[in-house]
């Protein structure tokens, strides 16, 4: 369906500018596009510090507004506690259905909390080395594609040979994400007369994991990260309806189809 002016979300995006790099501002900004209509658009530092200096053509770029938080001091929460105020305000005070925030700090915990509890869709942006609990507490959870820039521009400065880099992208899920994807699509399999649809796959692994989205894994879509894990659910055949769409799992022996393409 077409979308309309009265069902467009709109959308915040708040960045800690000292926890995420520059570089990652244009992947935010089409993440954040997805969701809806980006109507706020800020981002918090101490703008006299050197090290947040790249930023400032991006802000440009993207047509952000910078907030100022001087450090008062040292490794105080200055910044996160900007940023918090400020969402809070928009919580109110603006019609923001989606915030999108950018940040590896679980110092925003209780921040996403609050705001899916007065029925907000938070999404997340950061490194991989966050706290898992900080990465569960959004609706969905995105990793940026940090140090890959600097990786290009060290390759690139040096014109030596070097070895590829290693993917950030995982190739494959974490032994505790397995062990309950398993349980998940066994149940539904005795739930559902021998049938694990992907579409309750991905609805319940997702309600337990906010980044085990196919992004995240080098996926445009929940059937490639399912053919992505297939070889470690060797006890599961892939089956398809007669819609030809709608696509399941089932114990090995009961069915035996392959993924029509």
């Amino acid at each position: 369906m077409e979308k309309t002016m009265e069902n467009v979300k709109s959308v915040a995006v708040l960045i800690d500018a000292e926890n995420v790099p520059p570089y990652c501002a244009k992947q935010i900004f089409d993440e954040a596009s997805n969701y809806g209509n980006v109507i706020v658009k800020r981002i918090f530092a101490d703008w006299s510090k050197n090290s947040v200096k790249g930023w400032k053509e991006e802000v440009n770029r993207y047509s952000m507004t910078a907030e100022q938080q001087f450090e008062v001091q040292p490794r105080k929460n200055t910044i996160d506690i900007a940023l918090i105020i400020q969402a809070l305000i928009m919580l109110f005070e603006k019609e923001v259905d989606v915030f999108c925030i950018a940040a590896g700090d679980s110092d925003y915990t209780r921040l996403v909390r609050e705001l899916r509890e007065r029925d907000k869709t938070v999404i997340g942006m950061g490194g991989r080395n966050v706290n898992p609990g900080f990465v569960n507490a959004f609706n969905e959870y995105i990793y940026l594609s940090m140090g890959e820039e600097k990786k290009k521009k060290e390759k690139n400065k040096s014109k030596a040979p070097q070895t590829a880099p290693q993917n950030e992208r995982p190739e494959i899920i974490d032994a505790t994400k397995k062990k309950d994807l398993i349980d998940i699509v066994d149940r539904l399999i005795d739930d559902n007369n021998g049938k694990a649809y992907y579409a309750q796959i991905s609805m319940e692994m997702k309600q337990k994991y906010s980044d085990f989205i196919p992004k995240n894994y080098g996926c445009n879509s929940f059937k490639n990260l399912m053919e992505k894990l297939l070889p470690v659910l060797q006890k599961y055949a892939v089956g398809t309806e007669t819609d030809g769409t709608t696509i399941y799992l089932t114990r090995a022996g009961r069915e035996n189809r392959q993924f029509r393409r």
